[in-house]
C-alpha cells in the first residue's frame, strides 16, 4: 500500500500531460461552478464580519484611510470595536475598483482564492508524490464541505487555506529539500519569494500568524540532517538565508507590535485568551492537549464540525464520511514511511501543526475558521491513501480494485448530492442563517436606498441584531466621504470588544433609551419631515407599515414605517 509514495514527480517530468490537464480543468470546472453558482446567497445575506472588512477596504480605496481614519493600516484595523488584520482589505481593493462595494465584490476574493486553492493542491500533491495524488487531492478539495463553504463569503479566514497550502507550495518550488528525490539547485530568488510570502501572510487572520511559525519550525525539527546537508553547501546556505531574511523582517515587525504595543495588535487575541487569567499552567496545558487532540476526533472531523453553521459546513463535520477510510489509509503509509520519505515527512509535519492556530481558545468549542489554515493537510493525507490503497489492490486484483472505485464513487456522489441540494436550498431558509447574515436588515436597505433622500432620518432597530450599522452602509453603498463628513457617535461598552454605533448621518440605530425616540415629540415636529422606521412588528406601537418584510416561513420580520 506504500508504492504510490516511491515515484514523487522530478523536475525533468512534466508537471501535466494532455490526459491530466483535461482532468484537471474538469475539476476546476466544478470546483469553480461549487464556488461561484447562486453567488449571494449560501450563506444568504452578509455578516457583520464580513461587512466590516467590505467597509474599511472601501473607505481605503476612495480615501486612503480605514473607518477611523488611520492612512493605510499595516498591523490591524479597528473595527466593530476589535482590531483586526489587514490583509483581507488589501484583497479586496482591486475587485470593489472594478465592482463597487457590494456583496459580489465582498466575497468574490474567497471564491477566486477557492479555485486557486485547487489547483495549488495540485502542484502540491504532485511534486510531493505523483500526478494521480495530485488530481485526487484537487478532486478531494473541490467537492469538500468546508472548503466549499469557506469560499463562499467575505470572512478573513476564507483565504486561510490559499495561504496555509500557499508555504510548502513555495518551498518546493524554490527546490528546498521537502520532498524524494529532489533534482537542481536551491533558487534563491525563489526562497526569498517565498519568506517573504510567509510573512506577509502572517498579516492575515490571526491563526496565521501562530501556524506558520508553527509550521516552518516544525519542518525544520522533522528534517534536521537534510537541512544540515543543505546549508553545508554554499548555494544552500544562500537559499535559507534568503528566506530566513525576508521571513523574519516582514514577520518581525508584526512580532515587535505584539511584545511593544500589545494594547493594539493583540487586543483580539487578548480578548480571545480572558479565561486563562489566573489559571494554573499544568491545567492550560491540559485544555491546550485536549483541544488539539478533538481538531482529529470523528466528531469535529465527520459528526458535527464545530457546532456553528455560521463558520463551519451545516449539520455534518468539516468532510464527508468516505473520506474517514482514505485518510486512514493515508495514514498508514505515513506510519510506514516516514523514516525513508521526505515527502511523506512534509505531509505528516503538515497534518500534525493543521490544528495548531486554534489551541489557545478555551472559552470556545473547536473553530473551523482557527484551524482552517491546515485543511488542505487532511485532504492530502486521503489523497495518498486513496492512490495507494488503489494501487496495492490494483496489483493483487484487479476486479476488487475497480469495484472498489465504483462504490467509493457512488459513496461520493450519494453523500455530495444529499449536502449540496441542502446547502443551496434549505440551508438558506433556515432562522438562524436568516437572521445572523442580516437578509430581512439588506432587504429593507435594498428598498431604502433610492429613496434614502427623501427622508430627513431614519430610525432603525438592533432587536436580534448585532451590529446592524456596519450591514447598512454595504446594504446602502454609502460612499466614505460622506461617512467622514457627517455627523456619527459610537460608544465601547465597559472595554468590551464591541462598538455600538447610535448613528451616522440620517441613521440612527435604536439602542436601548439612548436613541429610542420619543413618539410624542416626533409627532409634533414639523409636518415637512418625513421620519423613517425599520421596525420589528409592533415595535414603538407603531402600525401601518408602507412596506413589509417577510421571513423564509412568511411572517413578517420587520416593518417599514412613515411618521
Amino acid at each position: 500500500m506504500t508504492q504510490c509514495c516511491n515515484e514523487p514527480v522530478s523536475d525533468d517530468n512534466a508537471l501535466f500531460t494532455r490526459r491530466t490537464l483535461a482532468i484537471l480543468l474538469l475539476i476546476l470546472l466544478v470546483a469553480a461552478v461549487l464556488r461561484f453558482i447562486y453567488f449571494g446567497q449560501s450563506p444568504p445575506g452578509l455578516n457583520q464580519d464580513e461587512a466590516v472588512n467590505a467597509w474599511n477596504a472601501y473607505c481605503l480605496l476612495k480615501t486612503g484611510t480605514d473607518q477611523h481614519g488611520v492612512s493605510w493600516p499595516v498591523f490591524y484595523y479597528r473595527g466593530l470595536g476589535s482590531n483586526g488584520s489587514t490583509l483581507q482589505l488589501y484583497l479586496l481593493l482591486p475587485f470593489q475598483a472594478i465592482g463597487g462595494l457590494n456583496i459580489t465584490t465582498t466575497r468574490l476574493p474567497a471564491a477566486a482564492g477557492g479555485v486557486l486553492t485547487i489547483l495549488l493542491i495540485y502542484y502540491v500533491g504532485t511534486r510531493l508524490f505523483n500526478r494521480k495524488v495530485g488530481l485526487v487531492a484537487a478532486a478531494l478539495l473541490a467537492l469538500n464541505p468546508w472548503h466549499i463553504q469557506q469560499s463562499r463569503w467575505g470572512h478573513e479566514a476564507s483565504v486561510c487555506p490559499l495561504l496555509g497550502l500557499l508555504i510548502p507550495a513555495l518551498l518546493i518550488w524554490a527546490n528546498f529539500p521537502l520532498r524524494d528525490n529532489v533534482s537542481g539547485r536551491q533558487e534563491i530568488f525563489r526562497a526569498a519569494l517565498a519568506g517573504a510570502v510567509a510573512g506577509i501572510a502572517c498579516y492575515s487572520y490571526q491563526a496565521m500568524r501562530i501556524f506558520i511559525p508553527v509550521f516552518l519550525l516544525a519542518i525544520v525539527l522533522a528534517m534536521i540532517p537534510t537541512f544540515w546537508q543543505l546549508v553545508k553547501t554554499r548555494r544552500g546556505l544562500l537559499c535559507v538565508a534568503a528566506f530566513a531574511s525576508t521571513f523574519t523582517i516582514i514577520f518581525g515587525a508584526m512580532a515587535w507590535q505584539y511584545i511593544f504595543h500589545p494594547e493594539g495588535i493583540a487586543s483580539h487575541n487578548e480578548f480571545l485568551l480572558i479565561p486563562w487569567g489566573g489559571v494554573a499552567w499544568p491545567s492550560i496545558l491540559k485544555d491546550i492537549a485536549i483541544r488539539y487532540i478533538g481538531h482529529f476526533g470523528i466528531d469535529f472531523l465527520f459528526i458535527n464540525g464545530d457546532y456553528n453553521p455560521i463558520q463551519s459546513p451545516p449539520n455534518i463535520g468539516q468532510f464527508h464520511w468516505y473520506m474517514l477510510p482514505l485518510m486512514l489509509a493515508g495514514l498508514l503509509v505515513v506510519l510506514v514511511r516516514f523514516r525513508q520519505s521526505l515527502s511523506i515527512r512534509t505531509l505528516f509535519v503538515f497534518m500534525l501543526t493543521y490544528p495548531v492556530g486554534d489551541i489557545l481558545s478555551p472559552s470556545f468549542g473547536l473553530h473551523a475558521l482557527r484551524s482552517a489554515p491546515g485543511l488542505c493537510s487532511l485532504i492530502l493525507l486521503g489523497a495518498v491513501g486513496a492512490v495507494a490503497a488503489v494501487d496495492w489492490l490494483y496489483k493483487r486484483n484487479r476486479a476488487l480494485a475497480r469495484g472498489l472505485i465504483i462504490v467509493f464513487l457512488i459513496a461520493g456522489i450519494f453523500f455530495n448530492v444529499r449536502y449540496l441540494r441542502y446547502f443551496y436550498g434549505d440551508y438558506n431558509r433556515e432562522p438562524d442563517i436568516y437572521q445572523v447574515f442580516y437578509v430581512d436588515l439588506l432587504k429593507a436597505c435594498e428598498w431604502l436606498g433610492p429613496r434614502l433622500d427623501n427622508y430627513n432620518a431614519v430610525y432603525c432597530t438592533t432587536e436580534e441584531m448585532g451590529m446592524p450599522y456596519i450591514i447598512t452602509l454595504v446594504g446602502l453603498s454609502c460612499e466614505p466621504d460622506k461617512w467622514f463628513r457627517e455627523p456619527r457617535r459610537f460608544y465601547n461598552y465597559d472595554g468590551l470588544e464591541w462598538d455600538r454605533y447610535f448613528c451616522y448621518g440620517k441613521m440612527i440605530f435604536m439602542y436601548q433609551d439612548v436613541s429610542v425616540p420619543d413618539m410624542e415629540e416626533l409627532r409634533r415636529q414639523p409636518s415637512d419631515k418625513r421620519i423613517l422606521f425599520i421596525v420589528r412588528p409592533g415595535e414603538l406601537g407603531l402600525t401601518n407599515p408602507i412596506y413589509r418584510i417577510t421571513d423564509p416561513t412568511g411572517k413578517d420580520c420587520l416593518w417599514l414605517c412613515e411618521l
